[in-house]
């Protein structure tokens, strides 16, 4: 099976439990830095699936990051060529305005564990037609998506409206980090200690509180990630 290409805009943060759910699967990865990647050679055709982690970046930015351009583009070729697409956070909102929605500056930051509601939408999602009406949840943005044309809408928050879209039947937006395992998680808090200061938030205390939260939370995005991951491969001890 050809590899599942995965955009990292931030060289500290990887792909948490989804990239060990990959491995699990026997998954080559082929991970590239988005802002050094050689767009020219990263073509659609090479790779079963596309994922586009978070990062400082905010969408709207192309002037001052243009490589975000360049997954912008990615996105389109992977939607036409109907292969799955995961992004998260950063990645999310690249794919929606890769598919003419905006991004904009939130009107506060969305730091911490806050209730994710699923839409009606879900009942007939592959991903999540059996997931918990409302499961409290990782985030950590400050931009939010304000529309994606043509995309169905299955999750929201207080603050965000888009914090899960799908756009055709394989690609989906994850505004909230659905990708975080603990590591991930303390190392995103961690690395971004001063943000987090800035912002009122201790880091230590977020990672300690997320000692409570985070393994029910893991457990539903493993089953979540895991049929993503369905769309193009098979889940172990499946033939």
């Amino acid at each position: 099976m050809k590899p599942v290409l995965i955009l990292q805009n931030d060289p500290k943060e990887g792909a948490g439990l989804l990239a060990t759910l990959m491995a699990t699967r026997g998954l080559d990865q082929y991970v590239a830095q988005g802002s050094t990647a050689q767009y020219s050679d990263l073509d659609a055709d090479r790779f079963s699936a596309l994922v586009i982690l978070g990062g400082p970046q905010s969408a709207y930015e192309t002037q001052k990051y243009p490589f975000l351009q360049g997954e912008m583009d990615l996105c389109r070729a992977f939607v036409e060529a109907d292969k799955p697409i995961a992004g998260f956070c950063l990645g999310a909102q690249i794919l929606a305005v890769a598919l003419g929605g905006e991004v904009v500056a939130g009107k506060q930051k969305e730091i911490g564990w806050y209730d994710l509601m699923l839409s009606d939408e879900t009942s007939s999602d592959a991903l999540m037609r059996d997931h918990p009406r409302t499961l409290l949840s990782y985030h950590f943005h400050g931009d939010v998506i304000r529309d994606v044309p043509g995309s169905t809408i299955l999750a929201s928050s207080e603050m965000t409206e888009y914090q899960l879209f799908r756009y055709g039947t394989a690609a989906y937006g994850f505004q909230y980090h659905a990708e975080v395992d603990s590591p991930l998680l303390a190392g995103m808090c961690q690395n971004n200690r001063e943000y987090l200061a800035a912002n009122g938030i201790d880091a230590q205390k977020l990672v300690d509180e997320s000692r409570l939260n985070l393994p029910p939370f893991e457990q539903q995005c493993a089953t979540v990630l895991g049929r993503w991951l369905d769309l193009f491969s098979r889940a172990p001890g499946v033939h």
